[in-house]
């Protein structure tokens, strides 16, 4: 099985045996080269993997139709309208499968992270923007159109106050737990970061502002989390992404704003679980599409 995961700076690409990715190889997205130049980049990067490859998982970070149609991928413009699947089965000859990457975390989760302990679960990729992948009782949830799962865009505060988010809305989750949100916050209070690492070494040496920073992102999150749990009462959340390294840091705040905001207590005592996977986990989960 062949993975391609594909982000806004890095396309990581690795063939799968034994559960496990080897043959891995990365090289950088040059977004500016256009859609046309980054796929033949991508299948000639998975032809090195593999001079006849039976079938392609294929990760990205937007929103996808069941047939490979991309509908959105705000980081890298030009591929709305294209379907990947298509044109990349065009080049490699071979099946193609294309999905969004968070739904693949879900998958990679289900087969070889906690997903093998909890039978529904929804993960959620914290970084830039708000993913979310779906399963329930032991099966991937992709929704009529593909778009299940998309929990950063779930209203918080829809009014004119509300934060903008990338989608355009006011008062998205994303717009309050994401990346910039994290700037945003320490910016208003008082503090200078133009990326999240240097926010959480600050929060663990005890400043303050630092601090209040990830309890206001753990509040949102918990707030975007009640209303799932209330509505699918399910059996564990499982964060992976960049920001999830730092989750000993808002876990506090998140876990109290969802006692807060859940309809019962039990609901709130759901476990709140950090991915064990690592950066192999979108490599794997795309591979693990060539399986559906």
């Amino acid at each position: 099985m062949i993975g391609v995961d594909f982000g806004g700076t890095r396309i990581k690409l690795g063939r799968v045996v034994d559960n496990r990715s080897v043959d891995t190889t990365v090289v950088h997205t040059q977004a500016a080269s256009g859609p046309s130049e980054i796929l033949d980049l991508i299948a000639e990067s998975v032809l090195k993997l593999e001079a006849r490859p039976e079938a392609v998982g294929f990760a990205i970070p937007g929103v996808v139709s069941p047939e490979g149609l991309c509908w959105r991928l705000p980081n890298v413009p030009g591929f709305e309208g294209l379907n990947l699947a298509e044109e990349l089965r065009g080049r490699i000859d071979c099946r193609v499968v294309v999905e969004n990457d968070a739904t693949t975390a879900a998958l990679a989760e289900l087969h070889l992270g906690h997903g093998r302990q909890y039978s529904s679960f929804l993960v959620l990729t914290l970084g830039t923007g708000i993913g979310g992948g779906l399963v329930i009782d032991g099966r991937l949830r992709r929704g009529r159109h593909g778009f299940a799962g998309e929990v950063g865009h779930t209203p918080l505060k829809r009014s004119a106050e509300g934060w903008t988010c990338a989608c355009g809305l006011q008062g998205c989750l994303e717009s309050y737990a994401g990346t910039q949100a994290l700037l945003r916050f320490y910016a208003d209070r008082g503090g200078h970061a133009a990326e999240i690492r240097p926010i959480a070494e600050a929060a663990r040496k005890g400043d303050a502002a630092a601090l209040a920073t990830f309890d206001e992102m753990g509040r949102a999150l918990g707030m975007g989390i009640a209303g799932i749990q209330n509505l699918l009462d399910l059996d564990a959340f499982i964060f992976t992404g960049g920001i999830s390294a730092s989750f000993d840091l808002l876990g506090g705040a998140l876990r109290e704003s969802l006692r807060r905001h859940a309809f019962a207590p039990p609901l709130a005592e759901v476990p709140l679980l950090v991915s064990e996977l690592g950066e192999q986990c979108g490599v794997l989960g795309a591979a693990f599409l060539t399986t559906l």
